[in-house]
């Protein structure tokens, strides 16, 4: 209830701005330009009547025979209706309405109360408005009252369900349930799949509409800049004042929506008409005396041939909306089926909504002939939708071939990027090419670096082995010419602790001598070089460097020196380094192994 009444208060000050819109011009009017001389009640009932015709209120004038020869009529009394809405005037309302709306979506089920009580609202304001004023319609009182609050309540009901869509209120997710429910009943498939793309099918149509709005707003700013003489001419032939050409002006922007609208039915060649016979399109212009509305100087001439052009520019927006949504994966996704009937479907909504729009500014205004003014709903709607769909479908049909093709494509991209890695991983596993075999093909070929050494050269290990000072009992060549100068080998790192051995009598064999056993079988596969001058001692002072190399306790590298007798760490003293027994026995049974047999 609280809601709901502070719905209505807003509703009401609403309709009062409304008021206020039409009521400042008319003021200025009556002080200036009649000097108080018109009677208040006549003036508050203009405003009013004013303000109802901008909500689809009829309005009915009495001109008397002076005035209806003025107007190029018979001289005797006229009465005649005015019922073309300012729309203008009307957006305001519409705008104020949507926000409430919107702001009463953000509520829940509770907002709804806010949209009965905003639409009740307005409408008492449009009810006391008329029983004061009492201005000229031919419609009852109850419909005087019951259309502006329609109107009020319809845009801010729109703005609601909005909401609640996007936020997927409770009682929203209940009522979708509900209808999936009842459609799986019935036996429709892909039930499940409807809501999204129902969505997915409004913002289409939402889509489709601002462009074909926008366009239609381009071609009325041309036509007025190309029509500017006439409509100079035209303010010019009425002679008003500064005070009079300002009332002019807001009206002619009252007036400029209905204008878009009618520009939007010219765009889609059905064109409009201000009086009976008459018609205007992009392919002919058939005019008779219409009113001296410097906006209608604006009117453009027929194109003949050339106005299959206009209905073509609604066609490109669809194609442009249609490329747009077809990038959307969901799109992408979607079967071709659903595709074709989601544009079918949203150019069919669009051509609604521009049929309701005709429908809206369309009117008498003026007597006689002048009774007929505005777009065929439904010429200009079903236009709009055949125009708008088809653009919409090719451009869905044409982004989406496009990424099917690419999905195509991948799996060939795919397989081809798996035989390259095939190819360098077979590369690998044979090996690379020696870099001798190489320089020795570009000294064929007599190329610069022919000569050059590579910095990148590889070669098998064993070259490079080869060219090491390997110790006489591990199978080297001339074990005893070692170079004169090696560099100090750099320490190695400190390897994990071992576990104290038990105390067995009789010692397990420790990695070290494996590591050597593998050397071992090397003098027999490869006869030792001739001419070799290793002694035995030699050989034992060599084993007994690698034993100290691999043990646990090794402070630094190891250092041999071949003149003395000496064996030793870097930084332990030579002998005076901690050789433990263990070591020492398995030194003594390395030496025997390296004793020349007899």
């Amino acid at each position: 209830m609280v809601t709901a009444t502070i719905a209505a208060i807003e509703a009401a000050a609403a309709a009062l701005a409304g008021v206020l819109l039409v009521a400042i011009p008319a003021l200025l009017v009556w002080v200036v330009a009649f000097q108080l001389a018109a009677e208040p009640a006549s003036v508050f009932a203009a405003v009013t009547g004013i303000w109802l015709l901008a909500h689809w209120v009829p309005l009915g004038f009495a001109l008397t025979p002076e005035a209806a020869l003025a107007l190029g009529q018979l001289p005797e009394e006229l009465r005649f209706t005015l019922s073309l809405a300012p729309l203008g005037i009307t957006l305001v309302t519409l705008l104020l309405a949507a926000r409430a709306g919107w702001r009463f979506g953000g509520r829940g089920g509770v907002g709804a109360a806010g949209v009965l009580g905003g639409a009740a609202g307005f409408g008492a304001v449009a009810l006391l408005l008329a029983l004061f004023s009492a201005p000229e319609t031919p419609w009852p009182l109850g419909a005087v009252a019951a259309v502006p609050a329609l109107s009020y309540g319809a845009a801010s009901a729109l703005a609601f369900v909005l909401r609640a869509a996007r936020d997927e209120h409770p009682w929203w997710r209940a009522s979708v349930r509900e209808t999936l429910h009842a459609l799986e009943a019935l036996g429709v498939r892909g039930a499940a799949a409807m809501p999204s793309r129902a969505g997915q099918m409004l913002r289409l149509a939402a889509a489709l509409l601002a462009i074909a709005v926008g366009a239609s707003a381009l071609a009325l700013t041309v036509a007025i800049v190309v029509g500017y003489p006439r409509v100079i001419a035209l303010g010019q032939g009425l002679q008003l004042d500064p005070l009079g050409s300002l009332v002019l002006f807001l009206g002619q922007l009252a007036l400029l929506p209905d204008a878009l609208v009618w520009a939007l039915a010219w765009l889609t060649g059905a064109g409009f008409s201000l009086g009976a016979g008459t018609s205007v399109t992009p392919f002919e212009t058939l005019l008779g005396p219409v009113p001296s509305l410097p906006l209608f100087g604006a009117i453009p001439s027929g194109w003949g041939a050339l106005g299959a052009l206009a209905p073509g520019l609604l066609v490109l927006g669809g194609l442009a909306v249609g490329l747009l949504f077809a990038r959307r994966p969901e799109i992408r996704r979607a079967p071709w089926g659903v595709t074709v009937v989601s544009a079918l479907l949203a150019g069919a909504l669009a051509g609604l909504a521009v049929a309701g729009l005709a429908a809206l500014a369309r009117g008498s205004i003026g007597p006689g002939r002048l009774a007929e003014a505005g777009a065929d709903p439904w010429t200009a709607g079903g236009l709009a939708a055949a125009e708008l769909g088809t653009g919409l479908l090719l451009g869905l049909v044409a982004g989406k071939a496009d990424a099917a093709r690419l999905r195509g494509t991948l799996p060939a991209m795919a397989a081809a990027a798996g035989a390259l890695r095939r190819r360098r991983a077979e590369d690998r596993d044979a090996g690379a090419v020696p870099a001798s075999e190489t320089r020795e093909a570009a000294r064929d070929a007599g190329t610069p670096e022919a000569g050059r050494e590579d910095d990148q050269e590889t070669a098998p290990l064993g070259d490079a082995l080869s060219r090491l000072r390997v110790p006489g009992w591990a199978g080297g060549g001339t074990g005893g010419e070692a170079p004169s100068a090696d560099p100090d080998p750099a320490p190695d790192p400190d390897p994990e602790p071992a576990p104290d051995p038990a105390p067995d009598p009789e010692p397990t064999p420790d990695p070290g001598p494996q590591a050597g056993a593998e050397h071992e079988t090397e003098p027999e596969s490869e006869p030792r070089a001739a001419g070799g001058n290793d002694s035995p001692e030699t050989g034992a002072l060599d084993a007994e460097a690698l034993l100290r190399a691999y043990s646990w306790d090794a402070a630094g590298p190891v250092t041999i020196d071949r003149e003395g007798e000496s064996l030793g760490a870097a930084g332990d003293g030579g002998e005076d380094g901690p050789v433990d027994a263990k070591r020492s026995r398995l030194a003594a049974r390395w030496r025997r192994r390296q004793e020349p047999r007899g």
